[in-house]
């Protein structure tokens, strides 16, 4: 553990959610599964304090929390070496509940883990996020690898602000550390999509393999708003395989294939939008094979197939999301329609990009304005569709965006209002 300076330079960290693109439920039986960073980021602004506190603030989820050395000086080194069993040392100090709580005790977790007791310097944490909570994005990794990136840039573990291959292997452990303290025993492939960004290959048992691609794609990611139970669903597979294992093993396998196929696709350097298009019907199809789709599902892919774009589940299924692939002589004008007639059934739309940048760090940051401009930014694309945002405010925050040049492209486009 290493202590904080005492003097604290504002920076910003950023990291992508995920989304799974082909080889849901297959990957729980040894089956490959390709994920891909979504640009809808996660944001951690780091400011210093004069009071010597640590405040954790967390607006989207109503969290605002003070800290000193004196409280998280009662974790012990037992719950640091186990961090599922931080909550016990932790007992009076975290009185928030749902998403909160959890968020709350991996902060802990990791400070406690970092920073060397009754020498640390003050300083305010605020994440703010485009994903929605719960939705299968990755939400939590998004905030655990800002939050390890945040506190190991803080603690001088970092030696290129998270640009070399060593940084991103150090956020990674510790991003999966806090995935541990958020879910027991995560896959990994979640924070791991988050720090390293692009298309990843995961294998249960195996690590991630990340795909060497320039590809980028445009998707349409739906939420149908209708919950779902994961544990539920994998089971009404398992219970299906137990009746007829030779069938569901061979759609199992199917769906490795498409799996495999897409990692190619992924990596070549051919045009490969109508391949891509095939296998997303491909897999849609034995997944609704298995009895995880949903008819709210089926009524996005009616909507989009219309349009001439292809969609499928993504995740667990039964409700949740779903993936809409974009081609690239389609307009944003035409995405816009399909946007707005898939909002009038009471779904909601994210347009976005997949296969972008993962944890980004920049600092040398004025933190009145990029407060402002990320609070700001996030309130307006929460609250408006795609079709309803409007020409004159392509501009508004032109300003501010031009102040943060080395900010990754794709972050600016996430947060940036689009123009038609």
């Amino acid at each position: 553990m290493v202590a904080i300076p005492r003097v604290v330079a504002p920076f910003v960290v950023s990291a992508p959610g995920k989304i799974i693109l082909f080889g849901e439920h297959a990957v729980v039986y040894g089956k490959t599964a390709i994920a891909g960073s979504v640009d809808m980021r996660a944001y951690a602004l780091v400011t210093p304090r004069k009071d010597g506190k640590t405040r954790l603030f967390l607006p989207d989820i109503n969290v605002d929390v003070y800290f000193d050395s004196t409280q998280l000086a009662r974790l012990s080194p037992s719950s640091l070496s186990h961090p599922c069993e931080i909550e016990t040392q932790l007992t009076g100090i975290v009185a928030a509940e749902g998403p909160g709580r959890t968020a709350i005790l991996t902060f802990a977790y990791m400070y406690g883990s970092l920073f060397e007791r009754g020498n640390m310097g003050g300083f305010t944490i605020c994440v703010r996020s485009l994903l929605p909570v719960g939705s299968g994005l990755g939400s939590s990794a998004a905030f655990g690898v800002v939050l390890s990136t945040a506190l190991l840039q803080l603690t001088g573990h970092l030696k290129q602000m998270g640009a070399s291959a060593e940084d991103r292997k150090l956020i990674n452990h510790w991003a999966y550390r806090g995935e541990q303290v958020a879910h027991g025993t995560p896959s990994g492939i979640d924070n791991a999509v988050a720090t390293y960004g692009g298309f990843l290959a995961y294998t249960r048992g195996s690590e991630s393999v990340s795909l060497h691609s320039t590809r980028a794609l445009r998707v349409l990611i739906t939420n149908t708003q209708v919950p779902k139970s994961t544990k539920a669903l994998v089971a009404s597979v398992r219970t299906l395989r137990e009746r007829h294992p030779e069938v569901v093993d061979t759609i199992l396998d199917s769906i490795h294939s498409i799996s495999t196929a897409a990692g190619s696709l992924f990596q070549s350097h051919k045009p490969c939008c109508s391949e891509l298009q095939d296998i997303v019907r491909l897999n849609h199809g034995l997944l609704a094979t298995l009895g995880v789709s949903h008819p709210s599902l089926e009524r996005i892919r009616e909507i989009t197939e219309a349009r001439g774009m292809a969609s499928k589940l993504t995740g667990a299924g039964g409700g949740g999301c779903a993936l809409t692939l974009i081609p690239i002589d389609v307009s944003g004008a035409a995405v816009d329609r399909v946007a707005q007639e898939l909002g009038e059934v009471g779904f909601r739309c994210y347009q976005t990009v997949v296969g972008g940048a993962g944890v980004t760090i920049t600092n040398h940051v004025d933190s009145e304005p990029i407060d402002k401009w990320i609070g700001d930014m996030l309130t307006q694309h929460l609250s408006l569709s795609p079709s309803d945002r409007r020409d004159d405010k392509a501009d508004d925050y032109s300003g501010i965006v031009s102040g943060f040049s080395i900010l990754p492209d794709f972050a600016i486009t996430a947060l940036a209002p689009s123009s038609k």
